[in-house]
């Protein structure tokens, strides 16, 4: 498909013009004083060549490809999401019978389980399992297990010599590895006791030769603990209890909805244990994985079977702002380096409110010996020098360049305009128009700066396997404007075989003044929604 025509673009970046009986003059007069000048500030006359300036940011070099690719680079930091390679169809839609109504899948992991073994992360999310990786966190590989879904919430352990896996109402599986192959133990028998909710969200916890489990996902039966019997875990040899009772009076962060705004019910859920020294630290999730507000909290005792306190710091992690939100049901696990890492869900809740992604960051002990997660972080973030060592700086300060900024566009579908892609919001996305075969999306940086490197967050527009439209590799290049009209490619994903969802990577390090988002290929049957595309560099610093 040819590229649109200059006025067409213009149409698409500012909305085409309704004013027919006013001179273009004066239109253009109209949309300086009333419209731009609160967005790029400064006089008209700045306004007016920042229009023509991000105008000319959509059209194709004159004549001319861009530069010779520069290469990938290894990667030396991670960012949230992770790039998880081949997100699965979400539980709740993945096996629609054929007379159900329309309606589009959507990609769904989270309730994180991590293990850290051997020097290599493994991770079981919720939906599949499992991903390996073997540089602390900064890539992961996708690693089917023989028994890759079987029901929410998966919690991993090494017990005995032994990998157990089980799951939300599922039987109990056993491995001599991590990857498995897993068999089947059989399914566990709990004793029935008052108020004791159903068999969701367990996490199993192997302490010193003993077995324990800690289970619940009610709106308001707390968490539940017991202990196992070691030698055969299919059975308890305590009575089990209710170590976190729901108390919103207590902790009001636990109630339910966007603004914690219903204290009638919490879902508390996500039951995790670790063990510090001889500190007990047992962490929960409430109020409700659809919402903003999901966060997690913390009790503590000095015995794996309580009593359990909470701590006076909570929640632990709770973030209600930015593109990192929702930040619950996970896990904190000692990892490499001597550090405490915490693995949460996102929120990303558009065609369902189980509808998630995954975040990973440092979890520490304060000076009062109680948990918590410093912060959620969507930028790029170093890994952390070992315990011991001479602190360093977590942050490169690497910035988003080109957030909130104008963005030029090939075509949209209706209002789904380049700005939803540049919003820092997982909820919105800029979307392609019918028929666009080339599309492209352009944005301008406050000023020249270093680029370091680029982040894209995509959305499977009319995802539906029972048509054949099926999840796969987005293909794409990210060009940066190393001088007018030259263009130099950054990240050839082109020929990618990759199915990356979310897709982080470094770039070596490029001066240049604007940023463009060209998408070669797609899914077959799959329309590109850009949800982020974020491009990281140096702040800009002006001179006198």
């Amino acid at each position: 498909m040819k590229m649109k025509t200059e006025a067409s673009k213009r149409e698409g970046l500012f909305g085409p013009s309704r004013a027919s009986g006013l001179s273009d003059r004066f239109r253009l007069r109209l949309m300086v004083d009333g419209l731009l000048r609160p967005i790029f500030g400064g006089s008209r006359r700045s306004v007016c060549l920042a229009l023509i300036a991000s105008v000319a940011l959509s059209l194709p070099a004159s004549g001319a490809e861009a530069a010779p690719v520069v290469r990938d680079r290894a990667p030396t930091t991670y960012c949230n999401p992770i790039s998880l390679p081949d997100y699965p169809i979400g539980r709740l839609v993945r096996n629609l019978p054929d007379n159900a109504p329309p309606g589009e899948q959507y990609r769904e992991l989270a309730d994180p389980s991590a293990l850290w073994y051997e020097g290599k992360w493994y991770l079981y999310p919720s939906c599949d399992m499992a991903w390996v990786s073997s540089d602390e966190g900064l890539t992961w590989v996708h690693h089917p297990l023989n028994v890759r879904d079987i029901g929410y919430a998966p919690t991993v352990v090494k017990h005995d010599g032994r990998f157990l896996l089980v799951a939300s109402d599922a039987e109990l599986y056993s491995s001599s590895s991590p990857l498995g192959p897993f068999e089947k133990v059989g399914k566990m028998q709990l004793p029935k006791v008052p108020g004791m909710p159903w068999f969701w969200d367990p996490m199993l916890f192997s302490d010193h030769g003993r077995l324990f489990l800690y289970w619940g996902c009610t709106p308001r039966d707390g968490i539940w603990a017991v202990e196992l019997d070691a030698k055969n875990p299919l059975v308890t040899i305590s009575k089990p209890f209710c170590a976190i009772p729901f108390r919103p009076d207590l902790q009001p962060w636990e109630a339910l909805g966007d603004w914690n705004q219903d204290a009638t019910v919490g879902w508390l859920e996500g039951a995790w244990m670790l063990k510090v020294k001889n500190r007990y630290y047992l962490t929960y999730s409430a109020a409700g994985t659809e919402y903003r507000t999901y966060a997690m909290g913390c009790y503590v005792s000095d015995s794996p079977l309580g009593p359990f306190k909470p701590q006076k710091r909570n929640p632990i992690l709770r973030t209600t702002e930015g593109l990192i939100t929702g930040t619950g049901h996970g896990c904190i696990v000692a990892g490499p380096r001597g550090r405490l890492w915490a693995f949460y869900c996102v929120h990303a809740s558009v065609l369902n409110g189980f509808e998630r992604r995954i975040g990973f960051d440092l979890a520490a002990i304060d000076a009062n010996g109680e948990l918590y997660v410093p912060q959620a972080t969507s930028l790029p973030q170093y890994l952390p020098a070992p315990v011991g060592a001479p602190e360093r700086p977590l942050s490169p300060g690497w910035l988003p360049l080109n957030q909130g900024e104008p963005a030029a566009v090939s075509s949209a579908a209706g209002h789904l305009t380049g700005r939803f892609a540049v919003d820092n919001n997982l909820m919105t996305w800029w979307q392609p128009a019918k028929g666009d075969a080339n599309p492209v999306l352009t944005t301008a940086f406050r000023a020249p700066t270093t680029v370091r490197a680029v982040r894209l967050i995509w959305r499977d527009i009319g995802l539906d396997t029972r048509r054949g439209a099926n999840p796969g590799p987005f293909r794409y290049r990210v060009e940066v404007e190393t001088a007018p009209k030259t263009w130099q490619v950054v990240l050839d994903r082109s020929k990618s075989q990759e199915d990356l969802l979310i897709d982080y990577r470094e770039c070596a390090p490029v001066k240049g003044s604007s940023a463009r988002l060209v998408i070669v290929g797609t899914p077959k049957g799959i329309t590109p929604g850009v949800a982020e595309f974020t491009v990281f560099g140096d702040k800009c610093i002006g001179t006198q």
